[in-house]
Order: structure tokens, then sequence, then C-alpha cells
């Protein structure tokens, strides 16, 4: 099984409408968790499960592009920008690789 994990800070006064945001998401779909930082409060962590890597491909060029209707606006709530949006794939490692 493979997951993305996508990382950013959210800036506080964008919190609310970030929230409500991400709200939508989780009801819309279930490959999608989301995490918040314990110790570092408006740190995200989007954990997409499972996710190919042509999924992943796809979901990277939306995500960190300029023109995306749905993801784009959420760039001007992340702390540093688009720039500082992090996005990585994963697979399992199963126990006789």
């Amino acid at each position: 099984m493979s997951k993305v994990f996508v990382e950013y800070a959210i800036l506080p006064e964008s919190r609310e409408a970030y929230l409500s945001f991400m709200r939508e998401k989780l009801r819309e779909n279930g490959q999608l968790s989301l995490l918040e930082g314990t110790d570092q409060p408006n740190l995200f962590v989007e954990i997409w499960t499972p996710v190919s890597p042509d999924e992943f491909t796809h979901m990277r060029e939306v995500r960190l592009g300029n023109g995306d209707p749905v993801w784009g606006p959420m760039h001007s709530w992340i702390k540093g920008g688009r720039e500082k949006l992090h996005i990585w794939h994963f697979r399992s490692i199963g126990p006789d690789e």
C-alpha cells in the first residue's frame, strides 16, 4: 500500500477558513485524514491512502500548480505560500524486502 503525505503550516489568521475548507474535503473524500501537530499548532499533515504512483503524480501537479480552482486558493493560507507545501509519496516495505 502507498500513502501520500502533504505537510504545511497555516497562518493563524487563516485557521478558521482553512478548517472549514478541510472539513468539507474530509466529508467528500474517504481517502483523506488530517492531523495537526500537538506541539506545533497550525502545522498540518494530510494523509491520503491508498494512492498509486500515477495518482500521486497528478496530485502533486494539481497541488503545486497555480491554476487549480479547488486547491489553489489554499496557497494564500499557507505560511510562506505554495513553496512551503510539501508533498511526498511513500510505499510500504514488507518484512521480506
